[in-house]
């Protein structure tokens, strides 16, 4: 069984903040925990040519189930695009991928949890490397007064996915080129 859509996801990232008290300020707006805390893990994929990078699209496999495409950036203030995702359930998607000539690109985890806060996505990200982020998604106009409310103003933002975060990372702390994001990777490091 598959199902999916299209949409068009409107977001900004906020790098580095303290999660309990987002958290905290989400509790006492009465915003609703749509998703608890999990572990999620994602695959990236692209051709030898990297086709799919070039061109500004991605293409990722969420915790082995939900492949997703995000087309270019149609916005570059809260960074807008469309994404159309298939969830396949008992499906073997990477082996048919690979029979499309896409291979992994890279792979990275983060734990998440996820709250509507009228109307607006926000989640609360905990990565390898990076630390972290906060995601705000929805109406455009509303982000800003979203993270106000939250208590992020002043804290940096960022449109860039998570693989472009941590390229940034890795050449600045030095890690060696194919380093994954993940937390076995990060506990290596760190030993």
């Amino acid at each position: 069984m598959t199902h999916g859509g299209s949409i068009v996801e409107t977001e900004l990232k906020y790098l580095g903040p303290d999660l309990d008290g987002v958290r905290e300020h989400l509790r006492q707006l009465e915003a609703r925990l749509k998703a608890p805390r999990a572990l999620e893990t994602n695959t990236v994929f692209d051709d030898q040519a990297e086709g799919l990078k070039r061109s500004g699209r991605l293409l990722r496999l969420r915790n082995q189930r939900e492949l997703t495409v995000k087309l270019p950036v149609q916005d570059d203030r809260f960074k807008s695009r469309r994404e159309i995702t298939v969830i396949a359930e008992g499906g073997v998607i990477e082996e048919l991928l690979a029979g499309l000539d896409y291979n992994v690109a890279f792979r990275y985890e983060k734990y998440r949890e996820g709250w509507d806060l009228d109307g607006m996505f926000v989640t609360l990200d905990e990565l390898p490397f990076i630390g972290t982020v906060v995601e705000i998604e929805g109406e455009p106009w509303k982000i800003d007064q979203t993270a106000n409310k939250l208590g992020l103003d002043g804290v940096p933002t960022s449109t860039s996915n998570y693989l472009e975060l941590f390229a940034d990372y890795a050449r600045g702390q030095g890690l060696a080129e194919g380093t994954l994001m993940t937390f076995a990777a990060e506990a290596a490091q760190a030993g």
